[in-house]
């Protein structure tokens, strides 16, 4: 009865929503035709650039895949740099006692994870593609967070696509989940399929149709977000991923899709006796986890489990924690259309 009221309440809002969603679609329409047909401008970079990007809103795999690509370029010899927009940069970075830029999680994971590969934020992606090329001598760049970004061309568009929740209920924002209409998927040059292995085999097989009935011939490809290990956050201390089957844990999360975290460990055998879920690059104040500590000691669970987005903006808070602090690390792999990717990505370096 509450779930049939709720999802009453849930179709009324939005529909209320609708006619907002009509005027957001009609804005984002005209500015991508607009572009089309040359009356705005999109600049072009002397380096091949590959975009990875969106259609909906929250979290679809992005950051892992843009990882993946970059350290891939990078096995191929080439000199790559990552463009980002710096989205919810409001984490000040420090150095000993130097105060440097204004930052974001994805950045912070970046630089942990693939420190030698340098990541830019600047709004203006065209001015800082150019200072990767003249500053770190990059032969090739990628577009974080690039399918809207019209302004730089690219010689490569990839689109995600998250299994879980693919087409963003088929309508724009705020009814829908959409940050464009579906159609304009057609600009993609590929298609990856994300968290493929957290859905049904048939569901798959759905979602490939629909997106058929869309794209055409497009090609599609299918990741997972493997689970490689366990991080001690205290000392870095890695554990085997196996060390979860059977715990009891306490979990927090600040990304775009916190169901998928609580699968992954749900799917490693651990039970979860508490969730706390804060909205997507939320940044953590100490009182906040000192709540979480709290809460967990009321839960007395094994240990508390986090993404690494998450640990990344905890800092220099690790020692508060009554319990062991392990971080869920993962990465993407390609588990159909390997072969695809690697041609697509081949064929604008050649």
């Amino acid at each position: 009865m509450e779930e049939d009221q709720a999802d009453s309440c849930s179709k009324t809002i939005r529909r209320v929503l609708s006619p907002f969603s009509k005027i957001y679609g009609f804005v984002v329409k005209t500015r991508i035709f607009f572009y089309k047909k040359g009356i705005l401008k999109s600049a072009h970079l002397p380096v091949p650039v590959i975009s990875v990007g969106n259609i909906t809103m929250g979290g679809t795999g992005k950051t892992p895949l843009v990882e993946y690509i970059a350290r891939y370029l990078q096995g191929k010899g080439k000199k790559v740099a990552i463009l980002s927009r710096g989205y919810a940069a409001n984490i000040r970075q420090t150095n000993g006692s130097l105060t440097k830029n204004i930052c974001n999680d994805e950045y912070l994971l970046f630089k942990e994870n693939i420190p030698d590969i340098p990541n830019l934020l600047n709004k203006d992606r065209i001015k800082s593609g150019l200072e990767a090329i003249n500053k770190f001598q990059a032969e090739c760049l990628v577009l974080d967070d690039g399918f809207q970004h019209l302004r730089l061309a690219r010689d490569l568009n990839i689109v995600i696509i998250d299994a879980l929740n693919p087409f963003g209920y088929e309508q724009v924002i705020p009814r829908g989940m959409l940050r464009e209409p579906l159609e304009g998927l057609k600009r993609a040059d590929l298609i990856v399929l994300s968290r493929v292995d957290q859905c049904s085999r048939d569901k798959i097989v759905v979602i490939t149709n629909r997106l058929r009935e869309i794209i055409g011939d497009v090609p599609v490809i299918e990741t997972v977000h493997k689970p490689i290990c366990l991080e001690s956050a205290k000392d870095t201390t890695k554990l085997d991923i196996d060390c979860l089957r059977g715990k009891m844990v306490f979990a927090f999360c600040a990304i775009g899709n916190p169901a998928s975290f609580r699968k992954s460990i749900e799917n490693l055998g651990a039970g979860i006796a508490g969730f706390r879920v804060f909205p997507d690059h939320h940044v953590y104040t100490p009182s906040e986890l000192q709540e979480l500590n709290a809460e967990a000691q009321g839960i007395k669970p094994d240990a508390i489990v986090i993404t690494q987005k998450d640990r990344v903006k905890i800092g220099n808070n690790l020692g508060i924690w009554d319990f062991p602090l392990w971080t869920l690390k993962i990465e993407v792999r390609i588990a159909n259309g390997y072969e695809i990717f690697e041609n697509k990505i081949n064929t604008i370096l050649d």
